[in-house]
């Protein structure tokens, strides 16, 4: 195994859409030093902030539009468009809301536009973030500046619901009047930065809005996130001078970024885990737990994050990482390795000689991830299961998420969107499982219902710490490890990485 391994390591080495703004609304570009570049490995899939919770999307639309709460930069929960809130009671809150905020078309912002949002996203079935919105039952505007907000049950996330992404503000008297089509060729919201052009995977162009109601960054005419899907090209235009920011670089690239004068890598914490979605239906070898249990046994986790992360990443096996509200400790740096037991699992099940199987991962899209599929492939073969892989780049990739549509296996690299165990929980639920793993299990479902609404947080804590316990026995996915997230940066910037993975330009200064 050793050998192969190594051998695999040592491979290592227009459609067009213009998207202008209102007349005068635009403010100008200055010149080069007050335009901020930043160089990103994926494109944004929608200008549309409900239609997908790709992480890559909302670390830009974040600067866009605005939510009732926000994640500040060390992800506590603060008031946004709200001013205050009240739970009336356990099915009931009331928020207050700001009344100096606009659009960026000029209309001004009330409840009505929230209600016409929060009850979209949660009811929607076409849209992707409408999973993590079902707990609404209902969103009144009850006059301008105030908002009656109804739960299906007791709901301890919600504050932390509404600070993500999905439950941005949208204009509904401009969405009425001018419908979707027009609004997705001239979105508009009520953040601090406004959409002067969009040039489909290129480039995403933002000036400040003038009238934005909180304080502004005064360093950037302009920001341009810049769509650079090759890392060492992204790594070349930092070095260059082109871009001052790039994301997700590869650990053969630090050295060039570090022994350069000017820039530095930058590492960040992430709730990212790499997971193998599998089948547990029949016909698929998968649908045997004992399969499920030998594709766990026959990967090394720990040699993934020493060798291709070079230390950037964690042994996990759980998705809910330390730091989140619910984790079980005891899955934190732990891993199942042992290719001996792998075989014998195998052979109990009925697969003595191994089986073919094909598995499905992005390229591109996160820390390594090719050559880690590349790895979980060769630590496969060497159990005998024959491993097809279908590496694809990320709007592929996205798709057969968002459609449901994966073959056998499916390699995933996940953020929670809000720090609770909730958030990263659902994804195993038999609504959600359908057509990723389709797996069903009525006692797990049971305790995440009566978890995800339990108010009493010690309760709940344990609920979502034995709902681990069920998904490290059963394995409908294989979690695999955490990632840490990397950034190349200019020295005259002064950035801080979140854990959300957001690009806040209202904290992303100048030195």
């Amino acid at each position: 195994m050793k050998k192969s391994f190594t051998k695999m390591l040592s491979t290592l080495t227009i459609f067009t859409v213009s998207l202008s703004l209102f007349a005068g609304s635009v403010i100008a570009s200055g010149n080069a030093n007050r335009t901020l570049t930043i160089g990103t490995n994926l494109d944004i899939l929608s200008v549309d902030p409900q239609l997908t919770n790709a992480g890559g999307t909302s670390a830009v639309l974040f600067n866009v539009y605005s939510r009732l709460m926000k994640q500040d930069t060390d992800m506590s929960i603060i008031l946004d468009l709200a001013t205050k809130y009240e739970m009336v009671d356990d099915l009931t809150w009331v928020f207050t809301l700001r009344d100096d905020v606009t659009f960026h078309n000029g209309d001004k912002f009330t409840a009505a536009d929230m209600e016409f949002s929060l009850n979209r996203v949660s009811t929607d079935a076409k849209l992707g973030e409408k999973i993590h919105f079902d707990g609404l039952a209902g969103v009144r505007a009850i006059d301008d500046t105030h908002l009656e907000v109804k739960t299906k049950a007791p709901m301890p996330t919600l504050l932390s619901l509404l600070a993500k992404s999905g439950s941005e503000a949208l204009p509904k008297k401009y969405i009425e009047e001018k419908g979707w089509d027009y609004f997705l060729q001239h979105p508009v919201g009520t953040g601090p930065y406004q959409l002067e052009s969009y040039v489909k995977d290129d480039r995403v162009t933002l000036v400040p809005y003038p009238k934005y109601y909180g304080t502004p960054n005064p360093d950037w005419d302009k920001v341009v996130f810049r769509v650079i899907p090759e890392v060492s090209t992204r790594v070349g235009e930092l070095l260059a001078g082109n871009v001052s920011i790039v994301n997700s670089i590869i650990p053969t690239e630090w050295d060039r970024i570090n022994n350069n004068p000017g820039t530095a890598v930058q590492y960040g914490p992430s709730s990212r885990t790499y997971q193998i979605a599998l089948k547990t239906n029949a016909p698929f070898p998968t649908a045997d737990i004992r399969v499920r249990k030998a594709i766990d046994y026959a990967i090394n986790d720990k040699l993934i994050v020493d060798q291709i992360l070079r230390g950037a990443g964690r042994v996990m096996l759980t998705r809910i990482p330390e730091g989140v509200f619910g984790n079980n400790p005891k899955y934190n740096d732990a891993y199942n390795y042992d290719p001996k037991v792998a075989k014998e699992l195998l052979a109990e099940a009925g697969y003595p000689n191994g089986f073919a199987l094909t598995l499905q991962a992005p390229n591109g899209s996160y820390l390594m991830d090719s050559l880690v599929a590349q790895a979980v492939a060769a630590m496969l073969g060497e159990v005998g299961i024959k491993v097809d892989l279908e590496l694809m780049e990320s709007s592929a990739w996205s798709n057969v998420y968002n459609t449901r549509t994966p073959k056998d296996a499916f390699l995933t690299c996940f953020g929670l969107g809000f720090f609770d165990s909730a958030y990263g929980l659902v994804g195993y639920t038999e609504q959600t499982s359908k057509g990723m793993t389709n797996w069903a299990d009525k006692t797990y479902n049971e305790l995440f219902i009566k978890a995800r609404s339990n108010m009493n947080p010690t309760e709940r804590e344990k609920e979502f710490q034995t709902l681990q316990d069920i998904i490290a026995e059963e394995r409908p996915y294989v979690c695999m490890l955490q990632i840490t997230v990397t950034f190349g940066v200019a020295d005259n910037i002064a950035f801080k990485a979140r854990l959300d993975e957001v690009f806040d330009l209202l904290k992303i200064r100048r030195k």
